[in-house]
């Protein structure tokens, strides 16, 4: 018996060894040399003031990025796994917001700035680059506010769901929508009462948008595009 316990002490000695050893494999800023992603930097974060974005202690945007604005264009940064993404105030070496993810190579990636203050996070979301149908435009929904239900609608003229039960800090699917001006409201879900109504740039043939609901308080509950192409 004893022999039979020491036995299988020294297994369990050795998987224990086993499994520290993999853990400490998995490292921050993992990069893949050999690759490179693609993101687009936006401010969602309504009381925050400028931001500059750094993704494996690289900066990608130096700053003066403001709420309700996105870098221009697609970025080309680091591909790779456990990659430090950190929102810094202007000036600041200190991060305002940070979080770990995993960037694919040859991925497209839009990286949000959203919350205020002590609930100021980072949200990154996979993009399909895929263009519309001919004569259509092609829209997802982020919901990103703090002070909207933890699940809301959008609808389109009170009676038309764009993105139905859709939970904080996730993205819908993408829909196709004609060309031209969208009037959405803002709906807890389920409900009939609008949180706000809300008028979007014109949307163009061709084009690949996010439209993302923000805001910590009630009266600073908005919603804003991002244009991918």
């Amino acid at each position: 018996m004893k022999n039979k316990f020491l036995t299988n002490l020294s297994a369990a000695v050795i998987l224990m060894a086993v499994v520290t050893a993999f853990s400490s494999c998995k490292k921050d800023d993992d990069i893949d040399e050999s690759g490179s992603a693609n993101v687009k930097v936006v401010n969602a974060s309504s009381s925050s003031s400028a931001q500059g974005f750094y993704l494996a202690s690289k900066t990608v945007v130096q700053g003066g990025l403001t709420f309700g604005n996105a870098s221009s264009g697609y970025i080309a940064v680091n591909s790779g796994n456990n990659l430090q993404l950190q929102f810094r105030n202007s000036g600041s070496e200190s991060a305002y917001a940070s979080g770990e993810y995993d960037l694919d190579k040859g991925g497209y990636y839009t990286i949000f700035l959203a919350g205020d203050g002590q609930s100021a996070r980072v949200q990154v979301y996979a993009d399909d680059m895929n263009p519309p149908s001919s004569s259509k435009a092609k829209v997802r929904f982020i919901h990103l506010s703090d002070a909207a239900p933890a699940n809301i609608d959008i609808r389109s003229n009170a009676q038309t769901n764009l993105a139905a039960n859709l939970a904080r800090n996730t993205t819908s699917s993408y829909i196709e929508v004609d060309p031209g001006v969208l009037s959405l409201q803002v709906y807890a879900a389920g409900q009939s009462t609008s949180l706000g109504d809300f008028d979007l740039t014109a949307f163009a043939s061709g084009k690949i948008y996010t439209v993302y609901v923000t805001g910590s308080t009630a009266e600073t509950i908005s919603v804003h595009q991002v244009s991918h192409n």
